[in-house]
């Protein structure tokens, strides 16, 4: 779904690509990193990535040491990436509508307890 949704963001649409937790997001790192976020660089600023990947992200009641990890800082180290991480759902709210307005590719990482 991942590279389904940076295919369609490169052809001009903004898709939200949803994850069920950011620790499955690992499986399309190479879609995020590689593609959404280089993207923009490798073209000399032609093609770009209206993207939003979304998830919970971090420590949670009951999932062990698999599906705990918070990955703010990993993407935050990308260059190419904008990360968001918004506090309460009305920050999520102003923020996501910000987010599918970027015209470049954005992690949105939603508290794992505040679901």
């Amino acid at each position: 779904f991942t590279g389904i949704a940076v295919g369609s963001a490169f052809a001009g649409l903004r898709p939200v690509c949803e994850f069920m937790t950011f620790n499955f997001a690992m499986q399309a790192i190479d879609h995020i990193v590689n593609s959404a976020a280089k993207t923009l660089y490798m073209s000399a600023g032609d093609i770009s990535c209206p993207i939003v990947f979304r998830g919970p992200n971090g420590a949670a009641a009951g999932v062990a040491a698999q599906h705990s990890q918070c990955f703010a800082a990993w993407y935050g180290s990308v260059p190419g990436l904008k990360v968001l991480a918004p506090y309460d759902s009305e920050d999520a709210r102003g923020l996501m509508k910000a987010a599918i307005r970027d015209p470049d590719p954005v992690i949105f990482l939603e508290n794992e307890l505040l679901r």
